[in-house]
């Protein structure tokens, strides 16, 4: 039995050899491919055409000129329904996932990046993620048949779709645009200053709290430290640097206990205020100081995929993220900007 299994492998091998060579000018075609399978499993050319909408005269005109080209019999024409020859047998599977290929090509081609992809991969901020991540996630699902999600810092690079390591990231990158790298920018939000709820002081007032707590630092991003760092010189503020954590969750959590101080933006403290966290919450003094999270997309690719995202991103914020902050927040909530998405992603 597995020599017999092994032979037939073999045959197929071969058989699918003989069909690549003979389809360079041989007349043997993706449509002649396309009428012997639809023959082999109707059983009669006249079901066969039906099915495909051609009269029974050119299917079986077709399958003779298939024959001709392979110079075998594909069908004993003696028996109905139409029986395949041993030569038809072995062909018939190759033919259809010949013809199932280009199918599945077509379609992906006709739809670009709307079609369902096998697989993407995604950086994602700490931030989204943890809040209208969920909210994508379920979106991204009908495109992709697999989905990777990465929210560490280099994942959040838009190097890193530059480099093709990732598809598509969302982030806040504020290094300078990468050649060949397109962004849809989706949220602009204010940085807050967060402090103890304990904390009896105006959380506005930086200098007293740096004196009084240390500043608990959050995340890797040099523009970005860099950028609090300079202000903060500018108004004579130099504060303790003891602690410094790659989570939200973490550094929240050294906030309520009374530990220090942070400087976040709102979509990273709204699930501690959803949570009843003690923590007092202040607009950051500098009020030019901002970010923009955006979704990074190679040039020319991923359109639809970007646009999905965006709108995902934007409905969550919308309908989940704004309602909350509005009710405990107001004044924060309204220095928010959400952008719209009508044209595909471009340079800033």
């Amino acid at each position: 039995m597995k020599a017999k299994d092994e032979d037939i492998q073999t045959f197929d091998k071969v058989a699918v050899e003989q069909l690549t060579r003979l389809s360079i000018g041989t007349g043997l075609t993706t449509r002649s491919l396309e009428v012997f399978v639809a023959v082999a499993r109707a059983g009669t050319m006249s079901a066969a055409a039906e099915q495909l909408g051609m009269t029974q005269p050119a299917v079986s005109q077709l399958i003779s000129q298939m024959e001709t080209a392979l110079n075998i019999q594909l069908f004993d024409r003696s028996k109905r329904p139409l029986i395949l020859t041993l030569h038809g047998a072995a062909l018939v599977q190759p033919a259809r996932a010949i013809v199932s290929g280009i199918e599945r090509f077509g379609q992906a081609l006709q739809s670009g990046l709307g079609g369902q992809m096998p697989l993407l991969r995604i950086g994602m901020l700490n931030s989204f993620a943890e809040t209208i991540g969920p909210s994508v996630f379920a979106e991204l699902r009908r495109n992709a048949a697999q989905l990777t999600i990465d929210s560490g810092f280099s994942a959040t690079r838009m190097r890193a779709v530059a480099d093709r390591e990732l598809d598509f990231v969302i982030t806040t990158d504020e290094s300078p645009l990468v050649p060949g790298v397109m962004m849809a920018p989706i949220l602009t939000e204010p940085f807050l200053i967060v402090a103890p709820g304990s904390y009896a002081g105006d959380p506005r007032a930086i200098k007293p709290l740096s004196e009084t707590l240390d500043l608990i630092r959050f995340g890797r991003d040099p523009f970005m430290n860099s950028r609090f760092d300079q202000t903060l010189k500018a108004w004579g503020i130099s504060p303790t640097h003891r602690y410094h954590l790659d989570t939200h969750a973490a550094v929240l959590e050294m906030v309520a206990s009374g530990v220090g101080w942070t400087i976040l933006p709102p979509l990273a403290v709204y699930r501690a205020i959803t949570r009843g966290d003690r923590i007092r919450v202040a607009p950051y003094p500098e009020q030019s100081m901002k970010r923009v999270m955006m979704v990074i997309a190679r040039e020319g690719e991923g359109t639809q995929i970007v646009r999905t995202i965006h709108a995902a991103a934007t409905q969550a914020l919308k309908t989940k993220v704004l309602p909350v902050l509005k009710q405990h927040l107001p004044e924060i909530a309204e220095m928010m900007t959400l952008h719209d998405y009508d044209h595909p992603p471009s340079d800033r």
